[in-house]
């Protein structure tokens, strides 16, 4: 099973990507919520994954109570299914906000964005697939191999939402210009991850070779 510190560690990097490093500023005069794009799906993202972090906590705990404590059987077994069902919803929201990007880049023909949600929001799915898991196993053996997938999916996860989102706060770019996430080269791939991309500035929205985010207006 994945210790849960390192799972923590995981969602630690991703989150310092989106909230340690501030954003380019938000500009007056936006005629829609789709301008600030991904950006505002990037931090509910990491909302979602800092949730999922506490409801696995959570969902460890109800099953693997501690030895002489006084809660039943069926106690622990409710605690289950109410863990289980906190994640299956929150890895849902994920889904539907993944699925949202997915389409928004549909939407602007940007393949390389639609392919990049496509594969988050598929993630997403895996982590509601190896949740249900957990919840339905019936015995000790069956129970533990369901937690270890789980635990590799939600790792997966975070790993795809740190390759779309890494750095991104990072891109200072100035009035006029874009911001854009270049796809990495593939010999720059990390050994997990599936595409992966980085944010930077461009002049122009035709000059991205990877999906479009905020376009910075000029004052």
């Amino acid at each position: 099973m994945t210790h849960p510190k390192r799972l923590i560690a995981w969602l630690a990097v991703a989150a310092l990507s989106t909230t340690s490093v501030a954003a380019p500023k938000r500009t007056p005069h936006r005629s829609k919520a789709s301008g600030e794009e991904p950006f505002g799906s990037f931090r509910m993202l990491d909302v979602n994954l800092t949730l999922l972090a506490h409801q696995q906590e959570a969902l460890n705990a109800a099953l693997n109570p501690v030895h002489g404590g006084s809660r039943s059987e069926a106690a622990n077994s409710g605690r289950r299914t109410t863990a289980s069902s906190d994640m299956n919803s929150t890895a849902a929201g994920i889904v539907r906000v993944a699925g949202g990007l997915e389409r928004l880049y549909q939407r602007r023909h940007q393949t390389f964005g639609v392919e990049m949600f496509r594969i988050m929001r598929i993630k997403a799915q895996e982590v509601q697939r190896a949740v249900n898991a957990v919840a339905k196993a019936q015995t000790r053996s069956a129970l533990d191999l369901a937690t270890k997938r789980l635990d590799e999916r939600i790792v997966s996860l975070v790993v795809q939402f740190q390759a779309a989102s890494g750095g991104y706060g990072a891109a200072r770019c100035s009035p006029g210009t874009w911001t854009c996430c270049e796809p990495k080269r593939s010999k720059d791939l990390l050994q997990s991850e599936r595409v992966a991309c980085m944010w930077g500035c461009v002049p122009r929205a035709e000059s991205c070779t990877g999906f479009l985010g905020p376009h910075i207006r000029r004052p």
